[in-house]
């Protein structure tokens, strides 16, 4: 019996054969292979250009799916140092009204028995993490390695005493150990709290907004394999970072714990590691777990007088602070912790004494401030502007771009910026927003 086959025509065959070997490849290349990754990159990429910043408005119109309440369902790893030690009082007071009962406490050094934290009538001791990695045999007794010595050395100055020394040595080597927290420390935790649908890393300057935490949570299927956060990085290792807070769910704590050959290729992997957040992303990629960057709206990587609000976040709700002294978060905390309402990224303006949209200060520029703040590639900085006027008429001229500008008198420099930023004093410098761009977005927004 002979097969039929359809005929392809020229142009159709041209087209077949591309897809098929885009198909062939997706297949058989690696969940981590430089191909499939930048693919994956644009693509998304392509479709976020396409896709309106308040399209997606899901956290307003649709119902909670998958109910959470955070003190039972969620785990809260807390990483901290011994060179840092002291913000870790400061983090437990901000959050005590959080009710975060499935806390874990981590880092570089351990608590002796008399000196365990305090939290919601629980006293919480912090879990040395490469000790306990020690312990497991990650890590075999013949190993010789600077971090492990560096650590050997801290350990050495805190149990005869030398807290001065040993704040020193942590301060001058804590990053590389904070390498060494990322998967141990969720290993722990997910020894310990197996059953949680959630689980959420914080550093000890974070601070976790309780409410769009749990909204976000509750329109997501833990039994999915999420990986979320605020994305950074280039096509080859996106990655959630560590001080925005990182969240992964039931289903990616399970498969990434049952592959022991992954966990233990990652123990080894953060001798060399600069970044703990990056070496999370790249082992979940061995296990086809890609980070989300659906959700990189709620997160945020500065304090709240720095944060920048951009047009795509402006009308979101924000899920925590980062770099944030023992007394900002006490003050973070006592400001937020009391309130059930969603804060959305706009709403820090107000919060934080910014002058009202309608005041005519923020079109002329206010004096010795700066609502730019922080300037990085994206920012356009313009020289030899004689005046804040000029600067003005810049941002106007890419007022499709511009949400701020800054002019320094002094070094006559125009900055402009796709972001405003609730902002402080800053003598020598006169700034303002594009006010009725602002003003459409927040009304479109709020409508």
């Amino acid at each position: 019996m002979k097969i039929w086959w359809p005929r392809l025509s020229r142009p159709g065959r041209v087209l077949l054969y591309p897809l098929a070997l885009i198909l062939l490849l997706w297949i058989v290349l690696p969940y981590d292979h430089p191909i499939r990754l930048s693919a994956r990159f644009n693509v998304q990429a392509l479709g976020t250009a396409f896709t309106s910043y308040l399209g997606g408005r899901w956290w307003f119109s649709e119902r909670s799916t998958f109910p959470v309440v955070l003190s039972d369902d969620v785990a809260v790893l807390m990483k901290s140092g011994f060179g840092t030690k002291d913000r870790i009082a400061a983090w437990l007071e901000a959050h005590e009204q959080d009710k975060f009962n499935n806390l874990l406490l981590v880092g570089d050094f351990a608590t002796p028995a008399g000196q365990l934290f305090s939290y919601n009538g629980r006293r919480l001791p912090v879990f040395d993490l490469v000790a306990w990695m020690l312990e497991k045999g990650y890590f075999s007794t013949d190993l010789t390695h600077p971090r492990l010595m560096k650590h050997s050395n801290l350990s050495a100055a805190i149990s005869t005493g030398d807290v001065e020394i040993a704040k020193e040595l942590s301060q001058s080597f804590g990053w590389e150990l904070d390498a060494l927290k990322f998967i141990s420390g969720l290993e722990l935790c997910y020894d310990r709290m197996p059953d949680k649908k959630w689980y959420i890393m914080a550093d000890d300057d974070t601070y976790l907004m309780q409410p769009a935490l749990k909204l976000l949570l509750e329109h997501l299927d833990p039994d999915v394999p999420f990986y979320i956060g605020n994305a950074v990085g280039d096509y080859k290792g996106r990655f959630a970072h560590g001080g925005s807070s990182v969240i992964l769910s039931q289903a990616t704590m399970r498969l990434l714990f049952s592959h022991h050959e992954v966990v233990t290729s990652a123990h080894l992997e953060s001798l060399e590691e600069t970044w703990g957040d990056k070496l999370l992303a790249t082992t979940l990629l061995k296990l086809g777990i890609y980070l989300d960057e659906r959700f990189v709206i709620f997160f945020n990587g500065g304090p709240p007088r720095a944060i920048r609000v951009t047009e795509d976040r402006l009308c979101a709700p924000i899920a925590s602070f980062h770099k944030l002294t023992p007394s900002e978060m006490i003050s973070v905390g006592r400001r937020f912790q009391h309130t059930g309402d969603v804060l959305l990224w706009i709403d820090l303006w107000d919060i934080y004494g910014a002058p009202s949209l309608d005041s005519p200060i923020l079109e002329s520029g206010r004096k010795n401030w700066d609502h730019v703040g922080g300037l990085d590639e994206s920012t356009l900085t313009v020289n030899d502007i004689p005046t804040a006027q000029k600067c003005i008429q810049i941002c106007h001229n890419y007022s499709k771009s511009c949400l701020a500008w800054t002019w320094e008198s002094e070094k006559q420099l125009c900055h402009i910026s796709n972001w405003m930023v609730p902002g402080e004093q800053t003598e020598g410098k006169t700034s303002g927003i594009n006010v009725p761009r602002a003003k459409s977005l927040v009304g479109m927004c709020r409508s």
